[in-house]
């Protein structure tokens, strides 16, 4: 067994011992090979932790098994939803100045980016169950893709084993891919029924205006201003504003159209429908998933996206993505916490229910590969049952 002692975040550079400074439990936050910063404790102040945890006795010979592995994802997943909803309080702070008075602050957003990075490379399974959070205030919404669509861009560069420099860049352009939407007047935005060609039109102009502003208020490189210019091209010369393709188009550009299109077909979890909208029966609204997502960059590759790049994102996001429930096809239902790389329909599950569809929280662990018996039959939309895993297993006190 393992002992952990709390400590004040302010107290860490105090300790007389040099130690793994963790977050929860084995989840390390700060390793004791690296000398502690004052801006690693800013940041964890930042994202509100008042408390860590050191080890208080080590134990010999410990072992590993896919409870325990799940139990990690799960305290990880945890840590990292309160870090990303603080982010997204940034993202909307920041991005928010930009709208009303054309102010940004590079600095904060630098440390968003950083943010993104940390925890990206601390379990990335758990930071991809992170873009299955729904139910956010409309208001929120332009933030919350904005920030969406970064991690995904940084996910699949990460994927493409950009440098740290490089996914920086990646990251700071895909925050502000769609900030050419501020000079687009709110009228035609924010519009509830089908656009005029000639709205339409005016829509399409947010992409140069973005070009625009990345160049002169953000003085970004081209390359970066690029995503902003050219996120709505596609591979085979269909897209807008200039019609170009394939390597024409730059590679962050390529990547974050990617991420936009993944990003906006689950949209419609985190926004419902203005109920002044006559042409929506909510009833009827098909959930989408972020299975949904992986199926559309698998349909439109080396047409509409990019083929490598697009084999990347779901070789990362897998057939079953981390956060999906899943149906088997003895009825029980399973939550997808981990993938399996070459083996993409054949997840690392947590059964969350039994053959009745009564939900259980404590469901046997499987890792599909290593079992011949279990096997998937569907994605689970039930947004009942979703949201009873989400408040029951996912965030469960």
């Amino acid at each position: 067994m393992e002992n952990f002692a709390k400590i004040k975040t302010q107290d860490i550079k105090s300790q007389p011992e040099r130690k793994d400074i963790y977050l929860d439990n084995d989840f390390i936050a700060i390793s004791k090979y690296i000398e502690i910063k004052d801006e690693d404790i800013n940041r964890l102040k930042k994202w509100d932790i008042a408390e860590v945890f050191i080890k208080d006795l080590e134990s010999e010979g410990a072992t590993h098994n896919s409870v325990q592995d799940f139990d990690k994802f799960l305290r990880e997943y945890k840590v990292f939803k309160n870090i990303y909803l603080n982010i997204i309080k940034q993202t909307k702070n920041n991005l928010g100045n930009f709208r009303h008075n054309n102010l940004v602050n590079m600095k904060e957003l630098n440390e968003i980016i950083d943010g993104l990075l940390d925890i990206m490379n601390r379990n990335l399974n758990s930071f991809i169950a992170l873009l299955s959070i729904f139910n956010f205030d409309k208001e929120d919404f332009y933030y919350v893709r904005s920030l969406n669509v970064a991690i995904i861009s940084l996910i699949i560069g990460k994927g493409m084993k950009m440098s740290d420099a490089i996914l920086k860049k990646l990251g700071l352009g895909a925050i502000l891919y769609d900030i050419g939407l501020v000079k687009v007047p709110e009228k035609i935005l924010n519009k509830q029924y089908k656009h005029t060609p000639e709205e339409y039109a005016e829509i399409k102009k947010h992409t140069v205006y973005g070009y625009k502003l990345m160049k002169s208020n953000f003085r970004f490189e081209e390359e970066m201003a690029a995503i902003a210019l050219e996120h709505h091209e596609y591979y085979n010369g269909k897209g807008y504003p200039r019609e170009i393709s394939k390597n024409e188009i730059h590679l962050y550009a390529k990547i974050v159209t990617i991420a936009h299109e993944a990003e906006k077909v689950m949209k419609n979890n985190r926004i419902l429908p203005d109920e002044k909208s006559l042409n929506v029966d909510k009833k009827n609204v098909e959930k989408k998933l972020l299975f949904d997502s992986v199926k559309l960059i698998m349909q439109g590759a080396n047409t509409k996206y990019d083929p490598t790049i697009s084999k990347i994102f779901v070789g990362i996001f897998s057939v079953y993505p981390v956060g999906s429930v899943v149906v088997l096809k003895d009825s029980r239902k399973a939550l997808v916490f981990a993938t399996n790389g070459a083996f993409p329909i054949r997840p690392i599950i947590k059964i969350v229910s039994d053959e009745s569809g009564k939900l259980i929280t404590d469901g046997e662990v499987v890792n599909l590969v290593e079992n011949n018996q279990i096997f998937i039959n569907s994605i689970d939309r039930d947004d009942k049952f979703l949201e009873e895993v989400d408040k029951k297993i996912l965030n469960k006190d």
